[in-house]
């Protein structure tokens, strides 16, 4: 990863705190392994989610998925407005849930589907998608 790169990515550094505080009873006793996921496509997510499984099953392994959901604007080239939800702030409110509920049925294939239709700029889209993939 180049420095620039390095220095927009601030996924990991929101989470520390709280990773810290979780894990405080196992202070010293634990390690964290950063997984920087970047674009891929549907069945690299499922590729990496069946290399992943295996960890992701053991009781003793935290993984921590974030996503701060809909980047909007001509700054995130993505201004879609389903008019019928109301102003702009609840239409992408209205997408960002329907995007929450599919993950929460814990469907790849239907996430890949919204993401298709919607285009959502979901940030950790793919950290999600891989997720979702395991087997």
């Amino acid at each position: 990863m180049d420095l620039n790169t390095d220095e927009d990515e601030h996924s990991i550094e929101m989470h520390l705190p709280y990773i810290a505080q979780v894990m405080a009873s196992r202070k010293g006793n634990f390690k964290i392994v950063p997984i920087l996921v970047g674009g891929l496509t549907p069945e690299k997510e499922q590729l990496f989610g069946q290399l992943l499984s295996h960890y992701l099953a053991d009781p003793e392994n935290l993984f921590v998925v974030s996503s701060d959901f809909c980047h909007w604007g001509k700054r995130f080239q993505y201004t879609y407005h389903e008019k019928s939800h109301g102003a702009i702030h609840q239409s992408t409110e209205a997408l960002d849930r329907m995007g929450m509920e599919i993950i929460e049925k814990l469907q790849h294939m239907e996430f890949t589907q919204y993401l298709k239709k919607y285009r959502n700029t979901i940030c950790g889209r793919h950290a999600i998608g891989v997720l979702l993939s395991v087997s």
